[in-house]
């Protein structure tokens, strides 16, 4: 999978590689920073192995990144091992 490309403003939180080097602890910056990367997730229903792909070129702690998205409402967690992505508005 391609590696998404931060927009400007969130771009100090990842490496040259396009790595996010750690999780900002402000809560603005913080949920804007899950709501670009829930904005690069395919919408619909993904097996937690395809939502894991779509995030490893990101961060290898996919987990702590899906906690995030759905501790914040941006993805949901219907039942174990699936996550829904709502299409963008």
């Amino acid at each position: 999978m391609d590696q998404p490309t931060p927009p400007p403003d969130l771009a100090r939180l990842f490496n040259k590689r396009g790595d996010l080097v750690s999780m900002p602890v402000k809560e603005p910056l913080r949920v804007q920073l899950l709501t670009w990367i829930a904005s690069t997730l395919p919408a619909g229903d993904l097996a937690e192995t395809e939502i894991n792909a779509a995030l490893r070129p990101l961060h290898d702690d996919v987990a702590m990144l899906r906690r995030y998205l759905v501790d914040y409402g941006l993805v949901e967690r219907p039942e174990p091992g699936v996550y829904r992505v709502p299409a963008a508005d």
